[in-house]
């Protein structure tokens, strides 16, 4: 099941008819200190995104924002956490230390439409011999994904790599689940982003800007 499938089916499923931003003119008035620090934070399709983040006791630097939609539907923004910025895709996916893909929801939708995306992109691209060592790892990950439930606007999920750990899943800052074994079961994830075939050409330019 493509990501497009399922971005047109929960739309459809839920109504949806147009999303759309606010923007807000100033008045002349000084910014609180809040609000300015809030207005440099990396933003996307109003998503805001914090300029660094702590994982495995490593700080990690945004490397860049990508929006995931069709036409008018948007479903989520991404953004691609590293230890170090980079605007070269295969040196993202070679680059050891922990890394996070974190999607900002805009959409309605079960999160097993996007079990459905992430598993089916990495079984209609990835070679028999790379599935085959996979193996129950790439199901383990789609039941862990499954669990969310539903998925809402203004939720944040993240799909973390956690060396010799695997890959982890949070939804709102809380850990789901146990993580999944295999810097190799990330890499698959993380080329559906960034990869030769990537789900939203757009997206990945993106995630490839090389830091903000």
């Amino acid at each position: 099941m493509s990501s497009v499938n399922w971005i047109r089916r929960s739309a459809r499923r839920l109504g949806v008819v147009a999303l759309s931003l606010g923007l807000t003119a100033g008045l002349g008035l000084p910014m609180p200190a809040g609000a300015a620090n809030e207005a440099r934070a990396p933003t996307l399709e109003g998503q805001r995104f914090e300029g660094t983040v702590n994982l495995a006791d490593r700080n990690l630097r945004l490397n860049g924002l990508g929006l995931r939609g069709v036409a008018w539907i948007k479903a989520f923004v991404a953004g691609l956490y590293l230890s170090a910025p980079s605007k070269d895709a295969a040196q993202i996916l070679a680059m050891p230390g922990p890394k996070r893909i974190r999607l900002k929801i805009m959409l309605n939708a079960p999160s097993h439409e996007l079990t459905r995306s992430l598993v089916g992109r990495i079984e209609d691209h990835e070679s028999e011999a790379v599935r085959a060592k996979l193996g129950e790892r790439l199901t383990g990950l789609g039941t862990l994904i499954d669990s969310v439930g539903d998925l809402k606007p203004g939720d944040t999920l993240d799909l973390d790599f956690i060396p010799d750990k695997g890959v982890s899943l949070r939804l709102n800052d809380k850990v789901i689940g146990l993580p999944v074994s295999g810097d190799d079961l990330y890499r698959c994830v993380l080329k559906i982003f960034v990869g030769e075939h990537p789900v939203d050409r757009r997206m990945k330019e993106g995630l490839l800007r090389g830091g903000y």
